[in-house]
């Protein structure tokens, strides 16, 4: 079943067992999605693992999945860096690589003095990439940004001729229902899964989340069934991502939802640290629910 609700699936980044890039595995990804109802691949962000990588591997993974995705598989990669001149280069890149949109967060160690400073960050991040859709990826549990992303895109519309929208992994519903009122231009991607029945309540039509590397399916059909008036069925069928939201928060969330997807799809290996390896006790909790996925899903 599908619907009209945009899904992007938060990738995770292959790694062998060396623990290097393992790059083939990237297409194998690009058919899993396309096949389970996903309508872009948002490459390079908090599941992919960011922060622990090279600047020369982020590229080289964003020139991997320009180079192997699909045929109707949309392409979008997170840019932003601690250090601006890092992540400028890194817009510049995807720009030439030819993906669909940028998306970057504000400074993270040690986070922008102002507003104003934060969307001066985004503006030269997006100047690099002119001709792409540029989002601002609002994660403040990750970011610690303490500014409100309906005061952001307010200015940043006046100041980011290519600002487009804003990928909102954020619980604060009232905010993110704000934030959708700033610009009939700028388009709010939600970013918690775990909540998508409460956000599509609340309007949401666009999501980049990791768990749609699985649940796609069973996403399109949460929102068929909110469509339809159908909550009580709506919550039901979205069960198993509040299952693994929960495991994931008892062991550190992006390891745990990797090897998750390892289990339940192309295997991309273990996370680099701070986010890996698993303790043992966390791979039958992984087993048990990649086994109630595969019960729910056809192609599982």
């Amino acid at each position: 079943m599908t619907s009209t609700l945009e899904i992007w699936a938060a990738t995770p980044t292959p790694f062998g067992p060396d623990g290097a890039l393992n790059l083939p595995v990237v297409a194998d990804q690009g058919k899993h999605l396309l096949a389970h109802g996903v309508q872009g691949a948002f490459v390079g962000g908090t599941s992919g693992e960011f922060p622990a990588m090279t600047v020369a591997e982020r590229k080289a993974l964003v020139d991997e999945w320009a180079s192997v995705r699909p045929d109707g598989l949309a392409l979008g990669t997170h840019v932003g860096h601690s250090v601006l001149a890092e992540a400028r280069e890194l817009a510049a890149h995807a720009e030439a690589a030819g993906v669909d949109l940028i998306a970057s967060v504000t400074p993270y160690f040690g986070v922008a003095n102002t507003l104003e400073t934060a969307v001066d960050y985004l503006a030269a991040v997006a100047a690099e990439a002119p001709s792409t859709p540029f989002l601002y990826y609002h994660f403040p549990g990750m970011t610690g940004s303490p500014y409100q992303p309906s005061e952001l895109v307010a200015l940043a519309v006046e100041r980011i001729p290519n600002f487009a929208g804003v990928k909102f992994t954020h619980e604060d519903l009232l905010e993110f229902d704000r934030t959708r009122a700033v610009s009939s231009k700028v388009r709010v991607y939600f970013g918690r899964d775990e909540l998508l029945p409460a956000a599509l309540a609340f309007g949401a039509d666009a999501v980049i989340g990791s768990l749609y590397n699985a649940l796609a399916p069973q996403a399109h059909q949460v929102a068929a069934a909110m469509a339809s008036g159908r909550v009580a069925d709506a919550l039901t069928l979205h069960e198993p991502f509040r299952q693994v939201a929960a495991e994931a928060g008892r062991y550190g969330g992006v390891g745990f939802v990797k090897e998750w997807l390892n289990a339940c799809g192309p295997d991309t290996g273990v996370a680099r640290t701070p986010w890996g390896p698993l303790p043992v006790a966390a791979h039958d909790t992984i087993e048990r629910l990649a086994a109630s996925w595969r019960a729910v899903t056809p192609e599982g």
